[in-house]
């Protein structure tokens, strides 16, 4: 049994307290950064490369060194920003691929993991409720930001979007 004084158990307490604070604080600042994420999925990927396709708007989310990397048999393809930002300009500028609606999509955000100056995010998009792709984006906090720095997908469906590249 141990037997603590009057001023050790005054000192215990309060560093129970300090620490119980620290953790409250961290979860907080956890949970800020968690919104912050899904906040510029939503806006810079979900709603401006999908649905809203606001080329604008992906420039904010994503780090212009970005790609999505994409397996072509034993080797990797990757499509910058700039191309893919190139991709939907000419989609939004089709009126027939307008009219086909082939880029509104449900979504949902599965996962978002931090750790430290890192997250990742699974996000998952429906079209008629029907799941079609799974992309996973990377994410890394600069100094003005959170941004995304690689996408890798799984379709569903063969080429859900209807793209060559």
């Amino acid at each position: 049994m141990i037997i603590l004084n009057n001023l050790s158990m005054k000192t215990t307490i309060l560093l129970i307290f300090i620490l119980g604070m620290n953790v409250k604080a961290m979860s907080q600042t956890v949970d800020i950064e968690k919104l912050k994420i899904e906040q510029l999925v939503e806006e810079t990927f979900a709603n401006a490369a999908l649905n809203k396709l606001n080329t604008h708007e992906m420039r904010r989310g994503f780090h212009r060194d970005f790609a999505i990397l994409i397996p072509q048999g034993n080797d990797l393809f990757r499509l910058s920003l700039n191309d893919w930002i190139e991709v939907v300009e000419s989609y939004k500028n089709n009126p027939e691929k307008m009219k086909s609606g082939i880029r509104e999509l449900d979504y949902i955000i599965d996962v978002l993991e931090i750790t430290g100056n890192t997250a990742v995010v699974k996000t998952q998009f429906f079209r008629n409720k029907k799941l079609i792709i799974t992309d996973y984006l990377s994410y890394i906090k600069y100094p003005e930001g959170w941004k995304a720095v690689a996408k890798i997908s799984n379709e569903h469906i063969i080429n859900p979007l209807q793209l060559t590249l």
